[in-house]
Parts: C-alpha cells; structure tokens; sequence
C-alpha cells in the first residue's frame, strides 16, 4: 500500500455518487446479485445508501447483510482506469441519523420524499475491506481504518459552511466550475453546494456532481477558509 493508491483511491470515492451494488441473492441462493445505487459518505465516510423495501437488494440485504458496492470511472477502456470495491455488511440507519439523512439529500434532493412514500430506508455499508486497481495490474488492497476519513464538519458545522458559501459565494462557486472544470455555466445554471469534508467540496451543477479536491487535507474551518480563498484567487 502507498500513499498514492490510497490517495487515488479516495479521490475515486469522493468524485463518484452512484455505484454497482453487489448482494447475495434471496430468490436464486448463493448467485451474486448486482444493480446500481447512489450514494454519498456519512460522517465517517462510509457509503450512505436510500433503497426501498420492495427492491429485490433491499430483501437480498434483509436475509443476508453482506455486500460490495462497486465504483468505476467512466471511460472508453475500463481496464486501464481505477476502481473501487467497497467490501462490507450493510445496516439500517437508525433513525435518530438525521443529520447524516439529511446531507444525503442535499446530494440527491430529488429523494427526500421517498423516505415516507415509497417505503426507503436508509442503509449505510459498514466495510470490512477496500479494494483499489488503479490501472492493469496496480492492485491493492486497504484496512477500513487506513481508508476512510471522519469528516471534521460533519453536522451542523457542514450546514454551516454550505449555507455561507451558496448565500454569499455563489459568484466563486461558479468561478471555480468555470475555470478548474472549463464548465460552462449559463444564467439559468443552477449551481449550490452541497458538502464539504477533509479532503475537498462538492458542487452540483444542476444534476452533475463537480468535486473539488484540496492539495492538503483539512481538519476546520478556518483551514477550510484559506483552501476556499487559495481557489478562488488562482480562478481569477
């Protein structure tokens, strides 16, 4: 293991909001059972995943709680890009997680009404290992506990953050889009954030996630300050 692959590793994690959940099925015994997902990280980084009750991955999950959740790279050559197998049991979230269910809508809004009306439950993958290729025979493997990161700002300090930079940097936030992602961005663009962690920010313009990562990672917001300044006078 190097601090590049872990590095890497993470990047992909972070840049990504949907992937290939794996369960064990409950209708055909022991065949392996794949459909997609999004998710975002909860406060200790784990994937945060809303599925519904009549969903053939949610019955796999409540007769077996074993399960991966797979995380490409889009690309023409799928082989010779990272990816990303979070290996782990899935748990229901209790319910008192308000703050991790409602970071998760701030990533998919379009969501928060399925909790009461189409029966969704809130499952978070709790990992047991991390597996990471990073290009044609760059394979590696990692601990939980040399993978994930806490974030610093979970909760209110979060909402804090993401509040001041949508009400008052909303000029930069598009900035940033502009200039780092050569995205344009029109007047009828909708641009917000919607999360912020130790190792960068994510952005949506419109439905599509934009991560800005920091060179270094930080631990509050005062550091979350400068890296947020560092962006915006390299954009200008």
């Amino acid at each position: 293991m190097t601090s590049e692959s872990v590095s890497n590793a993470r990047a992909l994690y972070n840049t990504r909001d949907y992937g290939v959940l794996s369960t064990i099925s409950a209708r055909l015994e022991g065949f392996p059972f794949g459909s997609v997902v999004p998710y975002c990280l909860d406060g200790k980084g784990m994937p945060l995943i809303l599925i519904s009750t009549i969903a053939q991955h949610t019955k796999n999950i409540l007769k077996d709680e074993r399960c991966s959740l797979t995380i490409l790279k889009d690309s023409h050559d799928v082989q010779s890009n990272g990816r990303l197998c979070i290996i782990g049991n899935a748990e229901l979230l209790p319910e008192d997680q308000v703050l991790a269910q409602e970071r998760y809508y701030r990533h998919f809004p379009n969501s928060k009404g399925y909790h009461s009306t189409h029966n969704f439950s809130f499952y978070r993958i709790k990992p047991v290992s991390v597996r990471y290729i990073g290009g044609f025979g760059a394979i590696h493997w990692f601990e939980p506990e040399d993978f994930l990161i806490s974030n610093p700002f979970q909760g209110k300090g979060e909402d804090r953050v993401v509040d001041h930079m949508n009400e008052d940097h909303m000029k930069d936030l598009k900035r940033y889009c502009e200039y780092y992602k050569q995205m344009t961005i029109g007047a009828d663009d909708q641009v917000r954030m919607v999360g912020i962690d130790a190792l960068g920010f994510d952005v949506f313009v419109n439905d599509q996630k934009v991560r800005f990562s920091f060179d270094e990672p930080i631990s509050n917001a005062g550091e979350a300050r400068t890296a947020m300044v560092a962006l915006s006078k390299g954009a200008r």
